[in-house]
C-alpha cells in the first residue's frame, strides 16, 4: 500500500474524530476541531496524517516539542491512531518515521511516547520499531 504522510488540515476533522473514537476517546467533531485548530496554530506541535492513494486518511499522529527542567528538549508523541482496518500494514511505522524526521530537523536527540498499560499491541509495536521501555508509571488527575 502506498502512503502519503502530510500535515493535517481542518478538512481532516471528521476523519480524525472517527479514528479517535476507535480507541475509545469520544469527542464531538466540534470539540476535536477546536483542539486541532490550536495544535495547528502552534509551532510546538505537529499533526500528521497518513492517507492512501485514494486519499482515505488511515491514521494520525501528534508530536510535541517538549522542554522539561530535568530532561531537556525532546519530541513526544502525544497521540497515534491507526484505523482498525489498516493496522499491521505499516501505517503506524510510516507515521513514526515522519515523527523521527521532524525531531531530527529540530535537532532533538530523543523521541518518547507513553502507552496505556492495557494496550499490549502498542507496546509490541513500539518495541518492534526500536523504542526501548524506559519506565513504568502511574498517572493521576484532578478535575477542576
Amino acid at each position: 500500500m502506498e502512503l502519503i504522510v502530510r500535515q493535517a488540515t481542518m478538512d481532516d476533522t471528521e476523519k480524525l474524530t472517527e479514528l479517535t473514537s476507535q480507541l475509545g476517546y469520544h469527542s464531538t467533531e466540534g470539540e476535536l476541531a477546536k483542539r486541532l485548530a490550536k495544535l495547528l496554530s502552534s509551532d510546538k506541535y505537529k499533526v500528521l496524517v497518513a492517507q492512501n492513494e485514494n486519499t482515505l486518511v488511515l491514521g494520525w499522529v501528534v508530536i510535541e516539542h517538549r522542554l522539561t527542567l530535568e530532561g531537556g528538549d525532546r519530541a513526544e508523541i502525544t497521540g497515534l491512531v491507526v484505523s482498525d482496518s489498516a493496522r499491521g500494514l505499516g501505517v503506524g511505522k510510516q507515521l513514526v518515521q515522519s515523527v523521527l524526521e521532524w525531531a531530527k530537523a529540530r535537532q532533538l536527540d530523543k523521541v518518547i511516547v507513553s502507552s496505556n498499560v492495557n494496550r499490549d499491541g502498542s507496546h509490541q509495536f513500539y518495541k518492534q520499531i526500536g523504542f526501548a521501555e524506559r519506565k513504568t508509571s502511574k498517572q493521576y488527575i484532578k478535575y477542576l
